[in-house]
């Protein structure tokens, strides 16, 4: 019974990634705009993985800068999405050390905000050649990482539209067994 449960569950998640990459894609993705505790999505995040990690032994940590504003407007769904498939990736991608979450104002204005969010890991890290196409759909570092440590290449692709949608950018910096931010 666990093995169809994770199954069926694994099987939702692809279907659910398949559905926000059409809806995205076709222009039909509408983001929210509603007020949120910022500190407490990033929290919920680190809350919902703190498990995976620990059972790994790595260290999970949220930093949140005192310029970063307690409340924000946006889509606190689509936030919590993109930093759940990072973090998400950084503990697949890490077997010892830590992975941290953080946030610090860019720019503050009274209409829009400008946060640079962070996820640090010390990782298997990649090359500057794969870092280049990391947020490609379907697209991973090589066929021996799929084989590994699973997945279908479409979170990070994901999380680069919904960020592009959000009016910000996406980028990686890493090194081969140093780990990624």
């Amino acid at each position: 019974l666990k093995i169809a449960n994770s199954s069926g569950e694994t099987l939702l998640r692809i279907l659910n990634d398949i559905l926000d990459l059409s809806k995205i894609e076709a222009g039909k993705m509408v983001l929210e705009e509603a007020p949120f505790a910022l500190i407490q999505g990033l929290e919920e995040v680190a809350e919902m993985l703190s498990e995976k990690a620990s059972s790994k032994g790595l260290e999970l940590a949220v930093r949140v800068e005192p310029d970063v504003p307690a409340y924000m407007v946006g889509d606190v769904t689509r936030l919590r999405q993109i930093v759940t498939n990072l973090v998400g990736n950084a503990i697949k991608f890490t077997d010892k050390g830590y992975v941290r979450i953080a946030a610090a104002a860019e720019e503050l204005g009274l209409d829009d905000s400008l946060i640079r969010f962070e996820v640090e890991d010390t990782g298997i890290g990649v090359t500057k050649e794969q870092a280049a196409n990391i947020f490609e759909t379907f697209t991973q570092a090589d066929s021996s990482t799929t084989r590994k440590y699973g997945g279908t290449g479409l979170g990070l692709a994901i999380s680069k539209l919904l960020v592009e949608n959000m009016g910000g950018q996406i980028e990686v910096e890493s090194e081969p067994g140093r780990g990624s931010v």
